[in-house]
């Protein structure tokens, strides 16, 4: 519980996102067979008219390799070649889904003895909701399928894809699974202790929700956690202490976060140019998906997490053996225009420059 993680002795951290959080290695690796058993069916299995899945990829924080111990909930992206471009997905999604329901519903044929497949409740729009279920009660997957168009790389897309979005009218993430590998693929190069850090992010997370306004989503924290790192510390082998104290300070400030990365997306291009200006002009907090610049993840209700962020680096976890609060990293605010930075930048308040310590 967040009360648990309060009483962990700074020092402790590691042990304890090891002892508690990381998901059980045998369950993982159960996990991951039953999901690439599922993609073979799909492969085989699942046409629509004369089309076909031509691939299967990986989303959500499982994919991403941040989920936590118990938390069996996957993401399939479907790429089909019915798809030619974003308007096609918008159009045809919904009967797609139904019919790769109907035909995974008479496919799945015992693929792996004890492995069944299950339909449960629908209550995600776009998203066909499937579960696996294993013979041992404890193994089972949530999966969601979502059918999209391909990009056709799964590396920085050209300027092209972008404006084609853009005219699409697509807004707010509403095509965010085509760009699940390039999401996938940011998070993934991150060196592992950053994923421990996002695991106790997330934990803490997790235990602040509840009934109530809307928080904004976990992904959020998970991109904040990898840009209080990229900007303040850049070691593989950090404090952990030091590494939550920092995301916890970002939190508070929520009012003024603007983050972006131009890991896929620049202003070389000028409809990209015009887009990512009149994001940057919009109201704090801003935190942009790197992928899709369309999306500001940041959207939702903070005042809660803030409000559990000061309560929380009062506690043992965020205090030295001396019982001195943990430093924060030294997190540099920065102005983002021009557009100089080929990584990210934060903008806080009116651009001036700051560090955390300093606020």
């Amino acid at each position: 519980s967040a009360s648990a993680l309060a009483q962990v002795p700074a020092r402790e951290l590691d042990r304890f996102i090891q002892d508690h959080l990381q998901p059980n290695p045998r369950l993982q690796e159960q996990a991951k067979r039953a999901i690439e058993v599922l993609q073979r069916c799909l492969h085989k299995n699942c046409t629509y008219r004369p089309s076909r899945v031509i691939k299967v990829s990986g989303g959500g924080s499982f994919g991403r390799g941040t989920n936590l111990r118990g938390d069996c909930d996957a993401e399939l992206i479907l790429f089909l070649n019915c798809f030619t471009n974003f308007e096609d997905q918008e159009r045809h999604r919904g009967e797609i889904i139904k019919e790769i329901r109907t035909q995974l519903a008479s496919g799945w044929q015992d693929p792996v003895p004890g492995l069944r497949l299950t339909f449960p409740e629908q209550n995600t729009p776009g998203a066909l909701q499937v579960q696996l279920v294993s013979a041992t009660p404890e193994t089972w997957v949530n999966v969601s399928l979502l059918p999209a168009f391909d990009l056709g790389a799964d590396t920085k897309p050209q300027p092209q894809v972008y404006t084609a979005l853009f005219n699409s009218g697509g807004h707010d993430g509403k095509h965010a699974a085509c760009f699940a590998e390039l999401r996938r693929n940011f998070v993934n190069t991150r060196p592992a202790k950053l994923k421990n850090l996002i695991l106790l992010v997330k934990h803490w997370y997790h235990h602040v929700k509840q009934p109530g306004p809307s928080l904004p989503p976990a992904y959020a924290l998970e991109l904040l956690t990898i840009f209080a790192w990229e900007q303040g510390c850049k070691n593989h082998s950090f404090n952990m202490a030091q590494g939550l104290r920092t995301v916890l300070g970002l939190v508070q400030q929520y009012q003024d976060l603007c983050v972006y990365w131009t890991d896929n997306y620049g202003t070389e291009d000028p409809a990209l140019r015009t887009h990512l200006l009149g994001q940057l002009r919009k109201p704090r907090p801003l935190i942009l998906d790197p992928a899709d610049p369309t999306w500001n993840v940041g959207q939702g209700s903070w005042e809660l997490l803030a409000q559990n962020a000061v309560a929380l680096m009062t506690q043992a976890c965020c205090m030295s053996g001396d019982r001195t609060p943990v430093s924060p990293w030294d997190v540099l605010v920065r102005v983002p225009f021009p557009f100089n930075s080929t990584k990210m930048a934060l903008l806080f308040g009116r651009g001036i420059f700051f560090s955390q310590n300093s606020s």
